[in-house]
């Protein structure tokens, strides 16, 4: 598939937007409506190429790094929002929200192994409950950005040492994730996955201890592939929309170009469109055309 450049105007437009919004969101991180509404919705309307209802419906978008796709900006810029403890605080962190469809939420390098559990050393649960609690309203649609980083470091580590074959660890992971998803969805939200958008285009020599990854390109992109098939197998069964982009803006099996990356790890605003569309294909995003 061919992934068209964005506009001149367009990259423009999303530098100017996210410089506007960044000091106004920094000074009051609980705003919602802004002096910059018209614009965002332009922004939106742009990326969709079509004109917007008067009315969005709102997804709020919670996970690791790869969440701040959504706040729309081709930079990463998190804003903290609110703490999940006083003693020791971790951080709950916004974007700059250049769309007005998303609210985008990192809750720190959780894992989908550890997501559902209470206690864990990023405290993703009890984040992710405050967020529930004060965020999202009752039967809200939550998209889920999760489990990258499980095929980066631990399911490499684990395949890489032996100790399980790919096959095994994907599904361990997936069948327990899936649980967070479907408890979700028993408590009245809408939740839907947004799965593992890209597989880092490094080779293992260039990990770093700021940026970490385990084994070779092969043997994560191998590991990313069959995890994401046993997600999409588990989502079906709950019916749980699962989205992924992966494989769509490259060939499947090669390593996806550097322009496809605004910082050589996090997507691109240039694959908005097409996420976008997956979205509503998925029917997690709902825009009625006007």
């Amino acid at each position: 598939m061919s992934i068209p450049e964005l506009p001149e105007s367009t990259l423009a437009e999303l530098a100017s937007l996210a410089d506007a919004l960044d000091p106004l969101i920094t000074r009051k991180p609980r705003t919602k409506a802004t002096p910059f509404d018209d614009r965002r919705r332009a922004l939106l309307a742009k990326h969709l190429g079509r004109e917007l209802p008067q009315e969005l419906e709102l997804i709020t978008c919670i996970g690791d790094s790869n969440t701040m796709f959504f706040a729309g900006a081709e930079r990463l810029r998190f804003i903290r929002y609110r703490r999940s403890a006083l003693w020791k605080p971790h951080w709950i962190n916004r974007g700059l929200d250049l769309l007005p469809c998303f609210r985008a939420f990192h809750i720190g390098p959780t894992t989908a192994w550890k997501a559902g559990d209470k206690g864990s050393s990023t405290r993703a649960r009890e984040k992710l409950e405050i967020l529930l609690k004060k965020d999202v309203k009752p039967g809200g649609k939550v998209l889920l950005s999760i489990g990258e980083i499980d095929c980066r470091i631990h399911m490499a580590k684990t395949i890489k040492a032996g100790k399980s074959t790919i096959e095994e660890s994907v599904e361990k992971t997936a069948a327990k994730f899936i649980k967070l998803l479907v408890e979700l969805k028993e408590r009245g939200y809408r939740p839907a996955l947004w799965a593992l958008p890209q597989i880092v285009p490094k080779d293992e020599k260039l990990s770093s201890p700021t940026f970490p990854f385990v084994g070779s390109y092969e043997l994560r992109r191998d590991i990313t592939y069959a995890y994401l098939e046993r997600l999409k197998a588990h989502c079906g069964q709950h019916g749980i929309p699962c989205v992924s982009i992966l494989g769509m803006y490259h060939p499947p099996m090669e390593k996806a170009a550097r322009e496809f990356f605004h910082d050589g790890t996090h997507l691109s605003q240039r694959l908005m469109p097409l996420a976008l569309r997956e979205l509503e294909k998925a029917g997690v995003l709902e825009i009625p055309s006007v």
